[in-house]
């Protein structure tokens, strides 16, 4: 029993050719785009649901869907189930569970249970799918001519050429010179003649335009119209790095800093072309074309709408059992921890400070260390950009950048000026990498190489062998000076060119405070000192930095979010229309901007010399807190490093961690978002105590402030499409790496600043690398909420297309009722009573270290014992 739906047979040429309707160009180009990556330049890495093409049916068929499209597993192979069964990581009452999910397909439960644990290492093998069995195909199989190896060189170099952002010295394309005319000029212009486009029709034919190129090429090489739209898709799929970003920049140039101008149809009209070349050039003009080929009868066709593909019936259910233990994992905890609240009219002691962190899961076990050492310490978790939305422009950004999540257009420029005087530049050749911009003449750069290319080398060498120490002219994050200012008054109504405004009226400064206190929860009581930490990661071997870097805040830092809120929060005027509106910060409350750096587990504090007309008497205490949690931090991190101390010394972890970050060899720096599973919206209170080893998103909310449910619909969404394309991204580049992830990170080179490929001629690898999911547990997202379903349900009323990723099940939604302590599970079909009776009682630990102690792979959700002086 391998399937859940009947296959019908596939669907003949002939049979197309009846029904389908006439050859749009336009429009075929727009549908098949649909099917390609989203991923942009490396520079803004944005975490997205990989399959976001099949995202409107229901998950486990849509990655069938995606299977036969793409040639790519749907999941772990069937041994890795029946493993983690036998280590208990799958339970028999999860099975029980995924198999009623699917009763429907299941003819004989027992006998299908029995089949469970069958032996096969095929049935994860992925299907006949376009991408690798296609009528495209044919050119292999039928004239023994790979299209793709001759072809794609050609194409690549003429894009990475074109659409270089700064590694070329020189520029292939004119000023405002499209793509197509400037491999027209190329072909026609050039001295040597551009291999193969020199053959005689090609020549001739790069003439006319693209239209006429696209359609003269199809008809000599398929032959049938009712085959263009699939062939193109194919001949896409072959490098759908390349094809995503060439339609990502042409939907959205701004994408790029240089933007030159291309389209999607202008590359599949010089990759036609090119193959029409070859063709010609092997084969003679006289070769046979798809159409005419019998191999092309019996392949799948893109556009057999009837045509379902098979679902792997016992993969899917031992996914969703796998999926089953880990949820119910941290729903039995938060049920036991709710039971043990503390008695209602005890007040809690007032904080002696209160952090803001982002709600990025790298943070949850900072923000438990910072808990357990200072229970006078209160913390909240809110998306990293902290509502305040602009475009941000640095001291020595040539560009500004979007600091909010890609679905908000920002309507803010902020500038960064400094305090200081700046330092006059050393001189021409003061400094060893400032010699690069004089080598680019043919005996200069002969000379540099032979002479101080030896100095570059035993640089290279000497930090092979001593990787804690720094490279040349490489800052680390957590090292960049915090002497600077942000200009966030607007001083003018006037716009800019491109129609920004200069900076934040008072109004809207206050809107963007007040947005974000009422979305956590924090209106009143607040500390004498409110900590608002951003976080970002610094590394010297990781062209997929930006991956690492906050994603609320577009794939940076999120530091300037933080000190425009700590000064916003900070001013008087501001603070005058809080109160108006209800929240009332007391003058002796300071807010204070830093930054967590979460490969070097660094802290670093701006704007401290504001702090000297308002001294801080705990700010010394909250330092040393935040610096011991940092050393704990790291030596919970170690453990998952094979080269990391195993001797639970906090100081040499930490100095491990930070050797890490500036080793030029090391291509795991950290494991970023590695083994993500939850999102709990809620109290801290929920979960202060529950140890979720680094897998949990956290965002403050609370629910007896939000009786309409608009403040829980604001919060969803920003953690949907973030924290959701987080999970779904690991997820399938776990599942698959070589289709839906990036390979192993040790050949990659960068190319153009845009992504990077293997060597220098091969396509632009999309997803993640394998050194980011090596150690992930491949499974979905489980939002918890706490608050009643029918608030919830108000709520998901106005998220709008975003609930699709719920009724769906791309991510899994789950209800924690704040006065019954009641778990529902959501789905398309409504809300599902959660039974934990028959659960295992969840672990108990008197502290972290003692749970991580050891473990060298994914720790079960504990409870934390230990008792809170200060609670």
């Amino acid at each position: 029993m391998t399937t859940s739906t009947p296959v019908r047979p596939v669907t003949r040429i002939a049979d197309v050719r009846k029904t389908a309707p006439e050859f749009n160009l336009d429009a075929t180009i727009d549908h098949i785009s649909h099917w390609l990556p989203t991923q942009g330049p490396i520079k803004d890495f944005i975490h997205h649901n990989t399959l976001h093409a099949v995202q409107h049916h229901p998950f486990h068929e849509g990655v069938a869907v995606a299977a036969r499209i793409f040639g790519a597993r749907s999941y772990l192979p069937l041994a890795d189930y029946q493993k983690r069964y036998r280590q208990g990581r799958i339970t028999d009452k999860a099975i029980s569970w995924a198999i009623k999910q699917s009763a429907a397909d299941i003819k004989d439960v027992e006998k299908f249970r029995c089949s469970l644990f069958i032996e096969d290492d095929r049935s994860h093998y992925p299907p006949v799918s376009l991408a690798n069995q296609g009528i495209r195909n044919t050119w292999l199989t039928g004239l023994e001519i790979d299209l793709n190896a001759l072809v794609h060189p050609v194409l690549f170099r003429l894009l990475a050429n074109f659409l270089d952002q700064g590694i070329s010295r020189w520029s292939l394309p004119r000023s405002g010179e499209r793509f197509w005319d400037c491999v027209g000029r190329l072909v026609h212009n050039s001295l040597l003649p551009l291999y193969p486009f020199h053959e005689p029709v090609v020549r001739a034919l790069l003439l006319e335009k693209p239209d006429q190129v696209i359609l003269t090429c199809l008809e000599k090489m398929v032959g049938d119209e009712q085959l263009y739209e699939q062939y193109m898709l194919e001949m896409l799929l072959a490098h759908p790095g390349w094809a995503g970003m060439v339609r990502l920049i042409e939907l959205n140039p701004q994408s790029l800093l240089a933007r030159p101008a291309i389209s999607l149809k202008e590359m599949i009209a010089v990759e036609l072309a090119c193959e029409l070349a070859f063709l010609h050039l092997k084969k003679g003009r006289q070769f046979q074309n798809i159409a005419g080929s019998p191999k092309s009868h019996a392949v799948p066709l893109l556009n057999d709408h009837d045509f379902k593909p098979a679902i792997p019936l016992r993969l899917k259910v031992w996914h969703e059992a796998m999926e089953w233990t880990l949820h119910t994992e941290l729903l039995k905890a938060m049920a036991t921890e709710a039971a043990k609240s503390p008695a209602a009219g005890v007040e809690s002691p007032a904080p002696l400070a209160q952090a803001l962190f982002c709600i990025d899961d790298r943070e949850c076990s900072l923000r438990r260390h910072i808990e357990e050492l200072n229970p006078a310490i209160e913390t909240f978790g809110v998306a990293g950009f902290f509502g305040i939305d602009f475009l941000y422009q640095g001291l020595d950004d040539a560009f500004p950048v979007a600091q909010c999540p890609v679905i908000i257009q920002p309507k803010h420029l902020v500038r960064e000026s400094s305090l200081t005087q700046e330092p006059a530049k050393k001189k021409n050749g003061e400094h060893m990498n400032d010699l690069h911009v004089k080598s680019h003449s043919l005996f200069r750069g002969w000379l540099y190489t032979q002479t101080l290319g030896i100095g570059y080398a035993i640089r290279l060498a000497w930090n092979v062998f001593r990787p804690d120490g720094q490279l040349p002219n490489i800052k680390k994050l957590s090292e960049v000076k915090a002497h600077t200012h942000l200009h966030l008054l607007r001083e003018s109504d006037t716009p800019t060119e491109d129609g920004r405004m200069l900076g934040f009226s008072f109004t809207e400064m206050t809107d963007r405070i007040e947005g974000l206190l009422r979305n956590i929860g924090l209106t009143h009581d607040f500390a004498p000192m409110v900590v608002v930490v951003a976080h970002g990661s610094s590394s010297v071997n990781n062209p997929h930095f930006a991956a690492y870097d906050c994603g609320a805040c577009s794939g940076k830092p999120g530091a300037p979010n933080a000190r425009a809120f700590a000064w916003m929060a900070n001013h008087e005027s501001v603070r005058a229309l809080l109160r108006e509106r209800g929240i009332d910060i007391p003058e002796t409350t300071r807010f204070i901007a830093a930054m967590h750096n979460t490969s070097r587990d660094e802290i670093t504090y701006f704007d401290e010399y504001l702090l000297e007309k308002h001294p801080l008497a705990g700010l010394q205490t909250f330092k040393e807190t935040m610096q011991s949690a940092l050393e704990l931090n790291a030596l919970e991190r170690c453990r998952w490093f094979e080269l990391g101390p195993q001797n639970h010394d906090k100081q040499a972890a930490h100095a491990h961690v930070k050797g890490r970050s500036v080793s030029i060899f090391e291509p795991r720096p950290e494991y970023n978002h590695s083994n993500n599973l939850y999102c709990i919206v809620g109290k801290r209170a929920l979960t202060r105590d529950i140890y979720m080893d680094r897998r949990a998103f956290l965002h403050s909310y609370d629910p007896a402030t939000d009786a309409q449910g608009a403040v829980l619909a604001r919060i969803l969404n920003a953690i949907i499409p973030v924290c959701g394309g987080i999970n779904l991204e690991y997820l399938f580049s776990r599942i698959d790496n070589s289709v839906y992830g990036a390979g192993t990170k040790l050949p990659h080179n960068v190319i153009g600043l845009l992504g990077v490929a293997n060597g220098v001629e091969g396509d632009l690898r999309t997803g993640l690398p394998n050194q980011m999911i090596e150690v992930h547990e491949p499974a979905r997202l489980l939002i918890v909420i706490e608050q009643s379903r029918d608030i919830i349900d108000k709520a998901l009323v106005k998220i709008g297309e975003l609930r699709e990723w719920l009724d769906h099940d791309w991510v899994r939604l789950a209800c924690f009722e704040p006065t019954s302590h009641a778990m529902y599970f959501y789905s398309g079909k409504g809300w599902q009573s959660v039974d934990l009776t028959d659960i295992a009682p969840t672990p108990e630990a008197a502290c972290s270290e003692a749970v991580f102690a050891g473990q060298v792979k994914t720790v079960p959700v504990h409870r934390l014992t230990k008792t809170r002086s200060a609670s």
